[in-house]
Formats: C-alpha cells, structure tokens, sequence
C-alpha cells in the first residue's frame, strides 16, 4: 500500500507583477498556518509552487523553464536521503486561468493548477495531492473557477518584507484594452472593503512596517459600494455608503506609524486632477506617479482601446507636473504593435521627448491569447521591434540621467 505523502517544505517561486508577489505572501501565509514550513531553498522543497504571470510571452517561457528544472532537479540534489525524488508541482497565478487544464498536458509533472482567486483551498489541495502522489491513484486538481477571494485570506501576517508591504485594494480590470490578458486571467474590477484594507495596513503598521504601496491592475479605478451601510442620503432614499481612490488616499494617511505610501498601476482614463491635488498635499503619498502611456499614435491609442489620446495624456503630464512639485513621473510603452507604422513610432518618440518621464518601461509586443489584438496579423518583424526598442530605449535613459542632474 501506497505510504501518504507528508513532507512539508515548501518552496514559493515569484514570476511577474507587484500582485504576485502579494499572492506568494497569502499563499505562504495561508501553508505556515496550515503546518508547512515555508522555505528559501528550492532544492530542499518537497512541494514546489510557480505563481506566474502571463501579460508577456517572455514571462511564460520563463515558468516552462522553470518548472522543466524542477523536474530534472534529482541530478543535482545534494540531499542524499531525497535523491531522485521530484516534488509536488504546482502553478498558481495568471498562467493557471490562462491556460487552466491544458497545463497538465504542456507539462506532464505538474500536479495542481490553482487559479489567482482559489489559492485559499490550497492546504486542502496540496493535502489531497499529497495522498496520492506515487500510487496508482495519483491525482492531479485543477482549481480555476472562482470569482473572487475572501478579503480574510489577506490577514496571514505572512510578509517577506519586514519595512515595506504590498497591500491589495483591488483586483481586475474591465478595460479591455486590446492587448492585454489581464481582464481575462483576473476578472473583473473587484475593490476590497475599505474598512478591511485599512485593518490590513494598521496591522502592518503595528508588526513594524512603516512603507505601504497600494495595489490594483487599475487600481485608480478603485471604488467601492455599499448598500448596507448607513450614510447621510435624501428622504426617501436607499441608504448607499460609497468610497472613492481619492478618499481612500485620504484615510491611508491617515494611519499613525505608516510613514510613507504610494500606489500603482494607474490608467489614464481614470486619473483626475483631483487625484493629483491629493497627491501635493497628504504628507505621506509619495509624489511618485506609474501612468503607462503605450503609444504616442492617436492611431495606436485606437486600436489598443486606450479611451484617451495623444493630446489627452499631455495634458494630464502636464498638470501632474504643475501640481505635484517635484513628482516623479514614469510609463509604459510598447512598441511594434499590429500595424504600427514609422509614423506611428515617431509619435511615440516625439511623445517621450515632451513628456520627458522620469523613468520608462520599454516593451515589445508579444500576441496574447483571447485578446482582439491576437486577430490583427503580427506584421511588424522581430528586428524591426527591437530597433525600436533601442531607439526609444536610448532616449529615455538620456532623459532620465538629464532629469537626475536637476535633482
């Protein structure tokens, strides 16, 4: 008879975003309260766990990699009393909605894909898998179906930073801008209970933390809604109690001990000039603003579903610049998008040089399933991308060292 498996060394492996860095956090939380013993060293792991993103291809080919490696690990184990053995495999993150069951058969060795709103059944999987694993009945779970998380599993106290944490005020994205898989691997734009974020940081605040970035794949987007709570309303009116980013910037820094806190990723349909005279004056935002641009073509805007324009986002830089002295400014930019012509290039170069961000983020365009952008042909060549890539690349370091001497 078949002995259960019960070794509970784990190994937690981060692949992508600012989010999955807190999921590993809530998934090493959630494990060390159920018994496991959460480790550094992937080599002693008995269970190995891969939390992935899936926004480019690059990140993928590196978890297929990763995962390859931790099959083949027995060749280079120096534990003589777990030579040979392969542990549990899992994968967690945006690749598990991605790609869901169709894991199993790209990797054969992974036992359980767990999707990014599940990872609270975790203990339970990892035990059920663990009962099984080398016997005739050797099971694999496949665990994508949720919708949404409890706003509990956020208080495991587990933290990887002593000084700095990544607090999550909401998941999702309803943008649907047309290269990007986020609304399909992490749903729709779901904003957690004030009230439990604010718990969440004060309980940071107290085990030592004095620096908190807020989170969301929109996270400007952030409002919340509820219909249960009694607020001021007109006679005659359904009570609605309602909290908006701005408000909650407001009572963040609020939070006594916290001495400094920022957020990202904002999207630039939702950024208002409100938001920026919040940022001037609460005392402990940092004037530091993540507003990804993507493209300097009306055109790209367009195609990608962005919902604002050229002249849209200048304006906004430039009011972001008047208002925040001394703030930071940094974006995103892809380059080689379907049908991106030299024109369009150029008006993303131009772009770059007005706007004159202090850091960019540089990237070229990889297709991405279920995404519209997938159906429009691939059309501008490999070589062509990464000369782009150098070009807008080159001028955003030069900027970024000119910015620095003003300092």
């Amino acid at each position: 008879m078949k002995q259960e498996v019960t070794s509970k060394k784990v190994f937690i492996r981060t692949l992508g975003c600012q989010m999955n860095v807190r999921d590993s956090e809530v998934i090493g939380g959630l494990l060390a309260r159920a018994g496991y013993e959460i480790t550094d060293d992937e080599q002693q792991a008995d269970i190995v766990i891969f939390n992935t993103c899936s926004v480019r291809q690059m990140a993928e080919d590196r978890v297929w990699s990763a995962v390859g490696n931790a099959v083949n690990r027995e060749k280079h184990r120096d534990s003589p009393q777990k030579a040979g053995t392969v542990p549990i495999i899992g994968i967690t993150g945006c690749m598990a909605n991605n790609y869901r069951e169709a894991i199993f058969e790209k990797a054969p060795a992974v036992d359980f894909v767990v999707g990014t709103a599940d990872i609270g059944k975790l203990p339970e999987i990892i035990k059920e898998i663990q009962k099984h694993k080398g016997s005739l009945n050797e099971k694999k779970i496949y665990e994508t179906d949720a919708e949404f998380r409890e706003d509990e599993i956020y208080h495991t106290g587990f933290r990887l930073d002593k000084e700095h944490a990544f607090v999550v005020i909401s998941e999702g994205c309803e943008n649907f801008c047309s290269y990007c898989v986020v609304p399909y691997v992490r749903g729709k734009l779901r904003s957690r209970d004030p009230e439990d974020i604010l718990k969440e940081i004060k309980a940071d605040v107290d085990a030592g933390i004095s620096k908190i970035t807020l989170l969301g794949q929109n996270v400007n987007a952030y409002h919340w809604v509820d219909k249960n709570r009694d607020s001021p309303q007109k006679p005659g009116t359904v009570p609605v109690f309602t909290f908006d980013f701005v408000k909650l910037l407001t009572m963040v820094n609020r939070i006594s001990g916290l001495k400094e806190f920022t957020f990202v990723t904002s999207h630039p349909k939702d950024t208002s000039i409100e938001l920026f005279k919040a940022m001037a004056e609460l005392d402990k935002l940092r004037k530091y603003m993540h507003l990804p641009v993507q493209s300097g073509s009306d055109r790209i805007l367009k195609m990608m579903n962005r919902r604002y324009t050229r002249e849209n986002y200048l304006n906004l830089a430039k009011s972001y610049r008047e208002i925040v002295r001394g703030g930071e400014l940094t974006t995103d930019i892809i380059v080689g998008f379907p049908g991106e012509t030299e024109k369009d290039f150029q008006d993303t170069f131009d772009l770059v040089k007005e706007a004159e961000f202090n850091a960019g983020f540089i990237f070229k365009y990889s297709p991405r399933p279920h995404t519209e952008a997938l159906k429009l042909p691939d059309d501008v060549s490999r070589e062509e991308k990464e000369r782009r890539h150098a070009l807008i690349l080159e001028l955003q370091k030069k900027i970024s060292k000119k910015l620095r001497k003003k300092i």
